[in-house]
C-alpha cells in the first residue's frame, strides 16, 4: 500500500513526490527490487519476500522519493512493537547531491514517529558523510568511534523498553528483528555474558541487522538437517527481546557439529532456561562458549548436560585486552 507523504523541491529545482510503500505491495515490487538489487543476498531475500507476502507481524516500510513513479531515493524502516531498523539508504547516482535524500529522511522520521516507533537503530561507517546526516536527525553512536547508531524518541526510551517486565517464550519471528537489535546494541553490563552470539556475529555490544536477516534466510531457504534450526526468544510486555536461544549447525565445521547460542540481559537470565526447555537435540556434538565459568550461561549449560571441555586462551579480544574462552560440549 502506497501513502503519499508530500513533495520536495530539489536544489536543482526539480520537484519529487515523497511517499511510503508498506509491504506487501505488488504494484511497487518490481521498481523497489530493481532499485535495491545491489544489496547482499540476505537483504534482497527480505526485500523480495516483504513485497510479496506478510512476514508475520513485521512492518517493512519502503520510503521513496520519486518522479512520476520512478524512485530516485530510498530508505527502509523495518520493525514492530515500537523498535525499528533504518537501512537501505540509496539515491540513484545521477540524482545525488541535490537534497533528495535529506528531504526523504525528514518525511520518513516524521512518519516513523507518528507510526509509534520509539527506538531506531542503524549501522554505517563512523565519521562518514552518511554518519553526519543521521547525526543531524538525532542518531548517536552506541559507543565512542562506533558507526552503530540509535535514535530515541525520548531520553529514557531504551531504559523503559528494556526494563524488567513479564515475558513469554516463543519461536523467533521476523517481527523480532528491530527489538532484538535494540538488545544487541545495548551497552554491556559489568557481568555481561560473552560472546553475546556467534550465530548473530555479536562479540559484545554491536549491530545484528545483517546477521538476523541471514539467519532468517538460512531458516527459510536452506533448511538444516533434523531437528532443523531452533530459535526462540524472550518477549517482554514492553515489546523487547531481552534474550534468545539459537541451536544451529556450525558452518565452520561443515554442519557436522552444532552450535548453541544463549543470551539474556541480566534481569532476564532467570527465564533463559525456558528458551531451551524441550529443545530437540541433534544426533551430533553441540558446542557452546562462555568467558565466565561462574556466570548464568555456564550454570544453564551444565544443567543441560554440557561439560567443560577446554579453554581457548586469549581467544576473545576486547579493546586492548584478551579473554579466555571456555568450550562446553554436549555429546550427540
Amino acid at each position: 500500500m502506497y501513502t503519499r507523504l508530500g513533495e520536495a523541491t530539489l536544489k536543482t529545482g526539480e520537484q519529487i513526490e515523497l511517499g511510503v510503500v508498506l509491504g506487501p505491495d505488488a504494484e511497487w515490487a518490481e521498481r523497489i527490487n530493481a532499485l535495491l538489487s545491489h544489496k547482499p543476498s540476505e537483504y534482497r531475500y527480505h526485500i523480495g519476500e516483504a513485497l510479496l507476502r506478510p512476514l508475520d507481524e513485521l512492518e517493512t516500510r519502503f520510503y521513496v522519493g520519486h518522479l512520476d513513479g520512478r524512485p530516485i531515493t530510498h530508505v527502509m524502516i523495518v520493525g514492530a512493537r515500537g523498535a525499528g531498523i533504518l537501512g537501505h539508504v540509496y539515491t540513484v547516482p545521477e540524482w545525488r547531491r541535490r537534497g533528495a535524500y535529506q528531504a526523504l529522511m525528514e518525511a520518513q522520521m516524521r512518519d516513523t514517529a507518528a507510526a509509534g516507533y520509539r527506538i531506531l537503530t542503524l549501522g554505517t561507517g563512523y565519521d562518514t558523510p552518511p554518519y553526519w546526516i543521521y547525526y543531524r536527525f538525532g542518531f548517536r553512536s552506541i559507543a565512542p568511534g562506533s558507526g552503530a547508531m540509535r535514535w530515541l524518541a525520548t531520553p529514557d526510551a531504551e531504559e523503559q523498553y528494556l526494563a524488567p517486565a513479564p515475558v513469554i517464550v516463543r519461536e523467533l519471528r521476523w517481527s523480532d528483528w528491530g527489538a532484538l537489535n535494540v538488545t544487541a546494541m545495548h551497552a554491556p553490563p559489568p557481568d555481561d555474558e560473552l560472546p553475546r552470539s556467534l550465530v548473530l556475529q555479536l562479540k559484545g555490544q554491536g549491530n545484528a541487522e545483517g546477521s538476523f536477516a541471514a539467519l532468517r534466510q538460512r531458516m527459510e531457504r536452506r533448511p538444516a538437517p533434523p531437528p532443523g534450526i531452533q530459535a526462540r526468544v524472550l518477549v517482554s510486555a514492553t515489546g523487547a527481546v531481552p534474550g534468545w536461544a539459537i541451536l544451529a549447525p556450525d558452518p565452520r565445521w561443515f554442519g557436522d557439529v552444532w552450535l548453541l547460542d544463549l543470551y539474556a540481559l541480566p534481569a532476564f537470565w532467570d527465564r533463559a532456561g525456558e528458551l531451551v526447555a524441550g529443545f530437540p537435540w541433534p544426533d551430533a556434538p553441540v558446542a557452546a562458549y562462555s568467558t565466565n565459568l561462574a556466570g548464568p550461561r555456564a550454570r544453564l549449560l551444565q544443567s543441560l548436560g554440557f561439560v567443560h571441555d577446554g579453554v581457548l586462551p586469549g581467544w576473545l579480544r576486547l579493546g586492548d585486552t584478551r579473554r579466555d574462552v571456555t568450550v562446553w560440549v554436549r555429546s550427540g
